[in-house]
């Protein structure tokens, strides 16, 4: 248990904050002067603070109400839950969820049912498309449905998921009048889950609840995906690689492995769909040539044409340069650089089942101590990990990922600016990765 508190770290993920323009509502009961005038009332009684400064005549068109108005639905809505919650509180005194009835709480600007119809009906979808293969997408569209129902922990998750999902897909420059509304509903949501996945985890790990298997494995996988959504914002309020904060979703990625180690040690079932969502290389006969990998994407074929020439020269650097870190650093170093040449290879043959499951094998599998150099910012772990971001580049349609592969490298070679000559000329090929996306602009993989 101790590797599974090393890798999770659920204590140091942050729900960003998102900067959003709030939508300007138009009023329409000023006075009739500041009407006709095009410009903002204040709408003090009797006389507005315009007309008093400038002594106009000040007079209110007051719509009469009628009983026939509709009613606010939210309104409705929120009294309907709150009636249920207060109809549970009644039956559960201690006042915590109940596992099979989870409260019904609206939390942010909109509905939780609205949220919830949203990840059924497009969030799941974006977990099937061409980046990854579609029986992979089993986990999403039936297995964290099903345990959301059950736990409020894993319905929280499903909730943020889904509320991040509609925020960036809602409109190119997310200023549509609902986009503060789903923030409020990803951010609210987004602070239950992370609390209370960190105790649960907490519970597992000290084995205070080792029958609850599948929303251990459900929050994992759920934190796994976050991370990367986080991580967008982040990049987008100014984070880089330079900050400790851009390398959280690296330990949740980690964690999924972690957890599902933890599960099986404890010797308890796991689902069959965790199963194969967890452990693909069990599901190796089910191998899909040239699934969407991005066969016409011209930087695939860059990585197709230069993999080999790329692998060649971080390993001349390793035996030639890198040797005086010490047995242990160079050690890492290259069981990096052969899982990155294993990883690359298997996406260039086109065998496989996901393209975004094969290229995150390599942050999953990398030796503890590179991912201490790279928190560290060591530049020939850095070098290495700007090759991997070329393969990031290819899944950039996903609406989590977007420009991590991007973003990264950009950073890695500001970082590396000063670093040995040797380094430097390694960042060549990611580099020119980059020149081949702002020539392809507008290609999806």
């Amino acid at each position: 248990m101790k590797t599974m508190r090393n890798e999770l770290m659920i204590e140091d993920v942050e729900i960003p904050t998102w900067r959003i323009k709030r939508p300007h509502k138009k009023v329409r009961s000023g006075c009739t002067t500041c009407k006709r005038a095009r410009v903002k009332c204040d709408e003090r009684r009797p006389r507005c603070t315009r007309c008093h400064r400038k002594k106009l005549e000040c007079n209110y068109f007051d719509r009469p109400r009628t009983s026939s108005s509709p009613p606010d639905i939210r309104a409705l809505d929120n009294r309907r839950n709150s009636e249920y919650v207060s109809s549970e509180s009644s039956r559960n005194p201690g006042g915590k969820d109940s596992p099979c009835t989870p409260s019904l709480r609206n939390l942010g600007g909109i509905r939780d049912t609205e949220v919830a119809k949203h990840y059924l009906t497009h969030t799941v979808q974006t977990f099937a498309g061409g980046a990854i293969c579609e029986n992979q997408s089993d986990m999403w569209r039936i297995l964290i449905p099903a345990v959301a129902l059950t736990c409020p922990v894993v319905r929280h998750g499903m909730l943020t998921l889904a509320a991040i999902c509609w925020y960036y897909e809602s409109s190119p420059d997310h200023s549509g009048e609902h986009c503060l509304e789903y923030l409020e509903a990803a951010e609210a949501h987004g602070k239950i889950f992370v609390k209370e996945s960190r105790q649960k985890l907490q519970d597992f790990q000290e084995g205070l609840n080792t029958q609850d298997q599948d929303s251990l494995l459900a929050c994992s996988r759920l934190l796994c995906v976050l991370g990367f959504a986080f991580f967008r914002t982040h990049r987008q309020n100014g984070t880089t690689l330079a900050d400790p904060a851009a390398w959280t979703w690296l330990h949740l990625r980690r964690g999924v492995k972690t957890s599902y180690v933890a599960v099986v040690e404890a010797g308890r079932p796991v689902d069959e769909i965790f199963m194969k969502d967890m452990t693909p290389q069990f599901c190796s006969h089910q191998l899909i040539p040239g699934m969407g990998v991005g066969c016409k994407n011209p930087c695939f074929r860059y990585v197709q044409q230069s993999r080999r020439a790329f692998i060649d020269a971080l390993r001349s650097a390793l035996h030639r340069d890198w040797s005086s870190l010490g047995d242990q650093k160079t050690e890492d170093l290259g069981a990096a650089i052969d899982l990155l040449h294993q990883v690359t290879e298997q996406i260039c043959s086109q065998q496989l089942q996901s393209l975004l499951r094969t290229i995150c094998t390599w942050p999953t599998d990398i030796p503890r101590g590179f991912i201490d150099m790279l928190v560290g910012e060591s530049p020939p772990a850095l070098a290495v990990y700007a090759h991997w971001l070329m393969l990031m580049v290819l899944v950039e349609d996903l609406w989590w990922i977007d420009d991590m592969g991007r973003a990264g490298i950009r950073d890695i070679i500001a970082i590396c600016s000063d670093a040995d000559r040797n380094v430097r000329s390694l960042l060549v090929w990611p580099q020119q990765m980059l020149d081949v996306g702002r020539k392809s602009a507008g290609t999806v993989p």
